[in-house]
């Protein structure tokens, strides 16, 4: 799933401590678009996904000469791209009880009384697919813990990563925006 032609998958890191995935979660709500790069098992019952930072360019889309129709719709449309000050961010569930991967086409916005917090990387206290969750499976509040049933989505511009879990993800920054760094 990389896109980019210099990058490549990021090494599984052994042993990663649990940072504060809550500040991880913030600064991911910072970012005003999300690439999902790339997403896989590296061992038995372990998710993991890169999410890359996006933002509009500088640079103007022109329409191509052989299609002048469409430059109406692109006047002035600037391309939502990836660069070298984007932040690059690795998330890890251990254990988790399912996950889906949407295109994010087909998604639809949360409807009451489906309830969360957070931009681009959401906690539900109340979804239907928990609620399908507890109905189709042996997962509950209680079990298997330490925690109650968690339904976390990772919002990205063509993907849409849903998460139920009974454990908080491990997160960490693998790149930082060099604006930020002195």
């Amino acid at each position: 799933m990389w896109h980019r032609q210099d990058a490549g998958p990021v090494p599984y890191p052994l042993g990663m401590s649990n940072m504060n995935w809550r500040d991880v979660a913030r600064e991911l709500g910072e970012c005003d678009n999300l690439f999902l790069r790339w997403i896989g098992e590296p061992e038995e019952l372990h998710l993991r996904l890169i999410v890359e930072e996006a933002r509009a360019q500088d640079r103007v889309v022109v329409a191509p000469v052989h299609m002048p129709e469409l430059s109406a719709i692109l006047d002035g449309a600037r391309p939502i791209e990836s660069d070298e000050d984007c932040r690059l961010f690795e998330i890890i569930y251990t254990q988790p009880i399912s996950y889906s991967v949407l295109n994010e086409t087909y998604g639809r916005y949360p409807e009451i009384p489906e309830i969360f917090i957070g931009k681009l990387f959401r906690e539900f206290s109340w979804t239907y697919l928990l609620e399908m969750t507890r109905k189709t499976t042996y997962a509950s509040d209680d079990h298997p813990g330490p925690l109650p049933l968690q339904h976390h989505s990772i919002v990205c511009l063509n993907h849409v990563v849903d998460v139920i879990t009974t454990r908080v993800p491990e997160m960490r920054l693998l790149r930082r925006n060099r604006s930020t760094v002195n």
